[in-house]
């Protein structure tokens, strides 16, 4: 799945929100920039990393970059960019664009511990650094050692407690994740964890869901063990990929809740067609049944390529291309995968073969994971998503809740993955510049009370 705001390490285009380094490190152009982890933060800007708290009890937070940068988000789903401007001061850019902020920002000293805010409404004036109780551990699970956080919200408990399970980053989530700060601050506790094989945790990075949801079941139980009395009822919030991972860690007890954002009911093959389908809708062949037929037969013949460790399908992959490479359509499929197949020689794809293992699983089929939970659900999806498309995510999410699932489903119009709200520029493309109205306050209103509240903004409730 897409990453554009798990760590958002790497800000999001204005087109195509990351590169493609998710399920399968498709791109042959970015493969060794997936391949490890990123530099390490700019100590001139990690002092000033955190949340802050206004005086009319507003928050903002600070997250770093993997450039000498910052992103500002607000509770309400503002946001912009903030990068040093080479003269004491700061740059202030617009969501993920590279149009000017008209906030302003006074981060001070890396004493203060305060920021001084102007041009934001309802946000201005100066907001004190937010003292979270945190908590550092490591835990074992599968044979390696994973580190983790604890965060709690100012006050008395209990609170409720999210364990974090993120999308397909490399990067340390501890390091990047602006959610294990964002949600205590509103009254969560969470708990962020590196996966396997990033950040500081052992092990070698893989997609493997049943073996990421063993982490994450683990992560809860240390979770609870660290908290104690301090926590109440406890669950899961995943992101892009982790919206697999966590209905799958749920499904094996402990929880008492699940969230899935931006993310699928389909499995891992299901996004490559239907981002191949999507592309091929908003290029104008919608209408052509015969021409989407054959998207959907170049989408299967690649996705039969990848879940068979590229044992299967070579001639039937070769023959489709050869009898399809002259339409006009061709040129306009996308797909998390099957684009790249279609615009290289397979013996290009062949060798590329060892960093297209990531172990990812293939084979999962998470409906029958969801229709057995018996706890209660949130999906919450972008309309407009078009590296997770939710169309047949959302048709399987109503039978569910036709046969009795506990699941609730909230879709934010006008959004892109990660819940980026945008704006349409004069040639088409989009400009993102903030998070879906709402969305924040719905992932808060939802694990406190099971219960979406009339103020979570643009959201419709299904």
């Amino acid at each position: 799945m897409k990453t554009a705001t798990g760590s958002e390490s790497v800000p999001p285009k204005a087109v195509k929100p990351v590169s493609k380094c998710l399920i399968t490190s498709a791109s042959l152009l970015v493969l060794a920039a997936c391949s490890g982890d990123l530099a390490p933060i700019d100590l001139s800007i990690t002092c000033h990393i955190g949340s802050y708290r206004t005086a009319g009890g507003g928050v903002i937070d600070l997250a770093p970059l993997s450039t000498p940068a910052l992103r500002w988000r607000s509770g309400d789903g503002r946001t912009g960019r903030l990068e040093p401007d080479g003269e004491g001061g700061w740059t202030h850019q617009l969501g993920w664009t590279d149009q000017p902020h008209p906030a302003r920002f006074a981060l001070g000293s890396c004493d203060d511990g305060r920021i001084e805010v102007d041009g934001m409404e309802g946000l201005d004036g100066e907001a004190s650094r937010i003292d979270f109780p945190i908590t550092e551990t490591e835990f074992e699970s599968g044979g390696e050692t994973l580190v983790g956080r604890l965060i709690l919200p100012e006050g008395e408990g209990p609170f409720p407690l999210v364990v974090l399970v993120h999308g397909s980053e490399q990067s340390s989530a501890r390091q990047y994740y602006y959610m294990q700060r964002l949600l205590p601050a509103r009254g969560l506790a969470t708990f962020v964890y590196d996966k396997r094989g990033t950040g500081a945790s052992s092990g070698d990075y893989t997609q493997d869901f049943h073996l990421l949801a063993d982490d994450a079941v683990n992560a809860l139980a240390e979770a609870r063990r660290l908290g104690g009395d301090q926590l109440g009822e406890a669950g899961y919030l995943g992101t892009s990929q982790g919206g697999w991972v966590a209905p799958l860690a749920a499904s094996q007890g402990g929880a008492d809740f699940v969230i899935a954002a931006y993310g699928m009911a389909e499995g891992a093959l299901a996004e490559d067609r239907e981002e191949v389908l999507l592309s091929l809708i908003e290029a104008g062949y919608g209408d052509d049944d015969a021409i989407l037929a054959g998207g959907r037969a170049l989408a299967a013949a690649a996705g039969r390529l990848m879940a068979s460790d590229f044992s299967d399908s070579w001639h039937e992959l070769a023959s489709l291309k050869r009898q399809y490479r002259d339409e006009d359509w061709y040129d306009a499929i996308e797909g998390e995968f099957t684009h790249e197949f279609l615009v290289r020689p397979i013996w290009q794809v062949w060798m590329a073969m060892p960093f297209f293992d990531k172990g990812t699983s293939w084979d999962y089929e998470p409906r029958p994971v969801l229709a057995a939970l018996d706890i209660p659900a949130l999906w919450i999806l972008s309309e407009d998503d078009r590296e997770a498309p939710p169309a047949t995510t959302r048709v399987i999410l109503s039978e569910l809740q036709a046969e009795g699932a506990p699941i609730d489903v909230a879709v934010f119009p006008n959004s892109g993955h990660g819940m980026i709200q945008f704006d349409l520029a004069p040639d088409g493309s989009r400009l993102e510049t903030r998070y879906a109205e709402g969305y924040f306050d719905l992932l808060v209103d939802w694990a406190q009370t099971r219960e979406p509240a009339d103020g979570d903004g643009d959201a419709d409730l299904q």
